[in-house]
């Protein structure tokens, strides 16, 4: 895999409100890029008109069709270098007049290849997209997603490109160096999908954000770092993306699809615009705190005494005490009478006879084991509805949804060793509204649903002891969905 294709993206100081200034730089930046050999070239989310608009009347003069003059010079740059050429715009729609914040790209034949219209809007002034074959296009080395920005925060929408065929996500971004780490998700959303991602953000001041250390990015399938740059200047950046045998790699991508579950996944389905009514709808138990406490085992024999203090500090309020596979000195009757004693659930995995694990959710007594043939089993228990499920589902994007969205406040999964990508990979389920607590035997990590645009909140261990932490299932309830996704191409079997 000796061949590269150029991909430039034009890190551009966008000024707010001044389209013609905006222009000119983006249509020199594109211009270097072409002429320096890219053969696919991007420019931010909202590359002309800046970013932070508070009502249609306010963006109205700085939006523009599709037959408007920035798409024309694009659409002349694209035909007369042979290259795909992109960026984001505030897009009029000249048939209805409203507005989309959109992302558009232009062909070799001058001609538009793909429009995608941002499903995570801007609420103030733009109407969000739905799923849409305009958002991929073809090109001579295999098939390309467009995403806007937010739209990669929920895990759904770079997932049915992926099961679209598409071996590269091109990401046009305003995404400021504050909260979430924008390149985390990125990642996160390429590893778990087994494609590249490059993503093209801006820098510079906007109307109420700093944006002159938001960094464009860039990642393949099997998690190289191609590029992570800052400049608090316009610049084009250049990533040279390995080909193999002139063509984007699909191998990862082709591994994920065929571990797919699709018929556990049916609850992604599910309405849920009256959230307000969630937890009754759900027969929810009562929400409030809840500890939560992963265990890092010390040694094989040393397990029974760890787990039997834990159970005793934890026996006055009760609590979730997640366990690691394979817990020899054990037995899942021994954790039963536990349970009872000291009135907690427990995640664990024990061995079979046959020296298989056997995950399997212990409480007030009852041992329920997750059967050879699924992936996940949930129960209540106390203030919290908690599921159990294999860690390899959870590289799936669906699975947290599906259970996110039949009301589980605790995800709970066991790993046999937790890395920094696997640790992101089930870190980032937490953003589907549910706790996600993961014990392994190099380390354990619980990670809670951030409020606002911040990070989740990661309490993380990797040496011997107890990963710890108290959360309370109020919030939890408060769940939040994108579900203008296309669920046909996501539940097809």
């Amino acid at each position: 895999m000796n061949e590269r294709l150029l991909i430039g993206l034009l890190h551009l100081d966008v000024k707010y409100g001044s389209p013609e200034k905006n222009r000119a730089s983006l249509l020199s930046c594109a211009e270097k890029a072409a002429a320096s050999g890219a053969g696919i070239i991007m420019a931010p989310e909202l590359a002309l008109s800046g970013y932070s608009f508070n009502s249609m009347d306010e963006i109205a003069p700085y939006t523009e069709e599709l037959t408007g003059e920035t798409i024309t010079a694009l659409s002349q740059l694209a035909y007369r270098f042979g290259v795909y050429v992109g960026t984001g715009i505030a897009e009029r729609d000249g048939n209805t007049g409203i507005f989309y914040n959109s992302s558009v790209v232009l062909g070799p034949d001058g001609k538009m290849a793909a429009l995608h219209r941002k499903h995570v809007a801007e609420r103030r002034w733009s109407r969000p997209g739905g799923p849409s074959r305009t958002s991929l296009f073809e090109t001579p080395w295999g098939k390309v997603g467009l995403l806007i920005c937010a739209d990669t925060y929920y895990g759904l929408l770079p997932r049915s490109h992926a099961l679209h065929g598409a071996d590269l996500l091109v990401v046009s971004a305003n995404w400021p160096p504050s909260g979430i780490d924008p390149r985390e998700v990125w990642r996160a959303r390429s590893l778990e999908n087994g494609i590249g991602l490059v993503a093209v953000n801006r820098t510079g001041l906007d109307r109420r954000m700093d944006c002159s250390a938001a960094p464009s990015y860039a990642i393949a399938p099997d998690g190289t770092v191609l590029l992570d740059e800052t400049s608090a200047d316009s610049r084009v950046f250049f990533v040279e993306y390995c080909l193999d045998k002139h063509r984007f790699p699909s191998d990862f991508r082709k591994q994920m699809e065929a571990a797919r579950r699709p018929w556990d996944y049916n609850a992604i389905a599910l309405e849920t615009a009256d959230l307000d009514e969630f937890p009754d709808m759900l027969d929810l138990p009562d929400a409030g705190s809840i500890d939560i406490k992963c265990l890092v085992p010390f040694s094989e024999s040393s397990h029974r005494e760890e787990v039997v203090g834990a159970l005793t500090a934890m026996n006055d309020k009760g609590g979730l005490l997640v366990l690691p596979h394979a817990m020899m000195n054990l037995s899942l009757e021994e954790l039963a009478r536990q349970s009872e004693q000291h009135s907690v659930v427990i995640a664990a995995g024990m061995h079979s006879p046959a020296g298989l694990p056997i995950p399997a959710l212990v409480a007030g007594g009852n041992v329920e084991c997750l059967p050879p043939d699924a992936d996940s089993i949930m129960a209540d228990f106390g203030v919290a509805r908690v599921a159990l499920v294999r860690s390899r589902a959870l590289r799936h994007p669906e699975t947290a949804v599906a259970l996110s969205k039949r009301g589980c406040d605790i995800i709970v999964t066991q790993a046999d060793d937790l890395d920094d990508d696997l640790r992101l990979i089930l870190g980032i389920k937490s953003l589907e509204r549910s706790v996600v607590a993961v014990a392994g035997h190099n380390g354990a990590t619980i990670c809670v649903p951030p409020d606002g645009h911040e990070r989740w909140r990661e309490t993380v261990r990797m040496t011997p002891g107890f990963c710890a932490a108290t959360v309370n299932t109020t919030k939890t309830r408060k769940k939040r969905f994108l579900d203008r996704v296309d669920m046909e191409v996501l539940l097809r079997r």
